[in-house]
């Protein structure tokens, strides 16, 4: 390579990076202040929460409570919806503004927050459904067993790959989601009699009335 074509690509190495330099400065700079302005809101959430008593009123209507507390699910909720608007005020500055990617980057962020958003709120409810209700352990292993098949269908339309490959976990995963409800469906309205007749074709009841006979006394 000729020493002036050398030049001249060390040349437009300094200038892309000089002109790179302001926009990673300002995006270090979105960021600190970000975690500033994250910070400052989950004081604000907790003092509000504790100042307002919201945790006495959701005892009142939940007796049991929350795995996770309110001012924890708030916070969790605000810092979702913090990071998702500097996430894009990021992508903003390195990418122009009403392109294409630039709308792709968007659409890509606006998923991720409302996965996870829609995953902790699917939880919190299931938490709080299965306290009011009492339900069983069973129970609440099946719903939240299918939250995280749900959560997991969501994650692979999220992830970089084929379509092909999104189709087939797609459709693995909604075959899981229906043998899971068949299941729970057998065992809620049918779970007595599928136990009686498992106990009469091992031959329980023979064994118990066998016990429940009068024994002989010899006289």
């Amino acid at each position: 390579m000729p020493e002036w074509d050398v030049v001249q690509l060390f040349q437009q190495v300094v200038i892309e990076i000089a002109a790179l330099a302001p926009k990673v400065g300002l995006a270090t700079l979105i960021l600190f202040v970000t975690l500033l302005v994250v910070k400052l809101v989950n004081k604000s959430i907790r003092w509000l929460v504790s100042v307002a008593r919201l945790d006495e009123y959701l005892r009142k209507s939940l007796p049991e409570g929350t795995r996770i507390p309110l001012s924890t699910l708030l916070v969790l909720v605000a810092d979702a919806g913090i990071l998702t608007s500097s996430a894009a005020l990021v992508v903003r500055v390195f990418v122009p503004e009403y392109s294409q990617a630039y709308r792709e980057a968007l659409s890509y962020i606006s998923r991720i927050g409302s996965v996870a958003v829609l995953s902790l709120f699917s939880f919190v409810v299931i938490d709080a459904l299965v306290k009011s209700m009492r339900m069983e352990r069973k129970t609440e292993r099946f719903f939240v067993m299918m939250s995280l098949l749900v959560v997991t269908l969501l994650i692979v339309d999220l992830a970089s790959l084929s379509n092909e490959i999104k189709l087939a976990l797609a459709l693995g995963i909604a075959i899981g989601i229906g043998f899971l409800v068949g299941a729970f469906a057998a065992w809620a309205f049918f779970g007595e009699y599928l136990d009686a007749l498992v106990r009469v074709r091992t031959g329980q009841p023979g064994l118990e009335r066998e016990k429940n006979l009068p024994e002989d006394t010899e006289d």
